[in-house]
């Protein structure tokens, strides 16, 4: 019997390697060529990170900024110090697309292991903590989104880990569990500014269900309380210099700067409902965005849209009978999880990268309802299993198919393509006296890839160029022999005006971009 069951757990601990061996491929593979972009927030956030790691200052002059500037706006910290460290230490003061990007694809690996962790605590079951490893390795967002480096998808990786920590404790009643998730908690304030809304919300939802089933003392709920402000305490102070425009401060030798960030700006109630039916939409299918999510297979592939709907109802069912029996059932767990998410996107514009966070508990209910669609059918389960096996089987190896062979966002917004080979070589030509890049202005395409010291390039003018090197080219723009000019293909106008000058002109071309030039006359 002994032997049985060690055979059985190391049959289930290989089936976990291999499936985790298949998520790491899925999300390291050709790291920097798909996406075959690179946005503007990941330009932005890599210059920022070489810039401090190299001078201890952001772009715009701030010194260690506990929320680090980015086009006026601000950027989260977590992900942006990760990638100062990684330069530090692997990059040795220098920094490429993969190095920017493994963060990214390190958090996307947390939500596989913490999120099977979390579903074998939650169910108790090995089945069903397999069926979420499997759909965390190979639905279409969980891989995306752990691609590419936007600062705020690190919340669902950070949010996955406080909630596994969280279940654990629920479970054992430990007072290092309760230390554990409560410092946890306060991390994910580091990781996007909708935290700020989300954590609170749910821990007082959480909590006070918590007490009510008697999970919790209320001595107990203080100190986890006290502990999630310990751990946030640099994020808060962050806050007030926001919310009661205090004057920069130094804490811990960071800057606590209210004009790093302009997040208030977003925060309005005027759209709350319809950003919230914006964002259920966004969440189940897709906004249009390429890099999070592609028309036809969704975020979780269609087949997942009815269950995560059965799921849901099933939570709020189960949550309703805990409240009456006054005990624990952890639906309530990720169902207060979603609502506090859902209030904090109903501030914002619902766009679906903000809302990475709700992902863990679409898991948790897509799972809830393939298991109460099992029960259902009773005799039939096995069939509807086999069903839904074939259904995500199809699904997964078509898109992974189109994914790393067909899929481009490039071919929708080859302005996020950088032309480093046409830098490079116009650079290299002798008599060329300017370069003139199709970059509308934004510098960060062309210094994450050649990056300069900040004093050098001054950029908080964010002027047209320096040097020789100009990052705008428009109707006002003379042409003239000299020059090279480096032009997106989809600039028809303005190549027919370059062509139309009447200079011999030398033209190379690239994937997404042509490079004009003539020697001086």
């Amino acid at each position: 019997m002994r032997r049985t069951q060690a055979s059985s757990r190391h049959g289930y601990f290989l089936c976990l390697l291999l499936i985790f061996a298949a998520a790491l491929f899925l999300r390291a593979w050709r790291i920097t060529e798909v996406p075959d972009i690179v946005h503007i927030d990941e330009a932005g956030l890599g210059r920022n990170a070489w810039c401090l790691a190299n001078y201890g200052i952001d772009r715009y002059f701030n010194e260690l900024p506990i929320y680090p500037e980015n086009f006026g706006g601000g950027q989260s910290p977590l992900y942006t110090y990760l990638v100062v460290i990684l330069i530090r230490t692997v990059g040795r003061g220098s920094l490429g697309l993969t190095l920017l990007r493994l963060p990214g694809l390190l958090s996307s690996m947390v939500v596989v292991v913490f999120g099977t962790a979390l579903l074998e605590v939650v169910y108790e079951s090995r089945k069903a903590a397999l069926t979420g490893a499997l759909l965390l390795t190979f639905c279409p967002y969980f891989i995306m989104h752990g691609r590419y480096a936007l600062d705020c998808n690190l919340m669902l990786g950070c949010s996955t880990v406080a909630l596994y920590l969280l279940a654990r404790y629920v479970k054992s009643g430990r007072l290092s569990w309760l230390i554990a998730y409560s410092a946890a908690f306060g991390a994910v304030m580091y990781s996007y500014a909708l935290s700020y809304f989300v954590v609170p919300i749910f821990l007082c939802l959480i909590t006070l269900y918590m007490l009510w089933c008697r999970k919790i003392t209320f001595r107990r709920s203080l100190l986890s309380a006290a502990l999630v402000c310990a751990a946030a305490f640099p994020v808060l102070l962050f806050i007030g210099t926001m919310v009661f425009g205090l004057p920069s401060m130094k804490f811990l030798g960071f800057t606590l700067s209210p004009t790093a960030s302009s997040r208030l700006a977003d925060i309005s109630i005027a759209n709350f409902r319809n950003n919230i039916i914006d964002i259920l939409k966004y969440t189940l299918t897709h906004d249009g965005r390429p890099l999070d999510a592609v028309d036809g297979f969704y975020t979780l592939y269609p087949v997942s849209i009815p269950f995560v709907a059965i799921g849901f109802a099933a939570s709020c069912r189960q949550s309703l009978s805990s409240f009456r029996k006054r005990t624990y059932r952890h639906g309530f767990l990720f169902l207060s999880f979603y609502a506090a998410g859902l209030v904090a996107i109903g501030f914002s514009r619902g766009y679906l990268y903000r809302a990475n966070y709700l992902f863990i508990a679409y898991l948790y209910f897509l799972v809830s309802g393939i298991l109460a669609a099992y029960r259902f059918a009773k005799s039939l389960g096995k069939y509807l299993c086999a069903a839904l096996g074939i259904a995500y089987l199809l699904s997964a190896a078509m898109f992974i198919g189109y994914y790393f062979t067909s899929y481009s966002p490039a071919e929708a917004i080859p302005q996020f393509v950088p032309a480093n080979d046409a830098i490079e070589y116009a650079k290299s030509l002798p008599d060329i006296r300017e370069i003139y890049m199709d970059y509308s202005d934004v510098d960060e395409f062309y210094t994450l890839f050649f990056p300069e010291s900040p004093y050098t390039i001054a950029e908080t003018a964010h002027q047209e160029g320096y040097g020789r090197l100009h990052f705008r080219i428009t109707e006002d723009t003379a042409f003239a022999p000299g020059n090279a000019y480096i032009i997106l293909k989809n600039h028809t106008a303005l190549r027919s005006r370059i062509e139309g000058a009447g200079y011999p002109w030398q033209i190379v071309e690239y994937p997404y971009h042509c490079l004009y030039y003539a020697e001086p006359e």
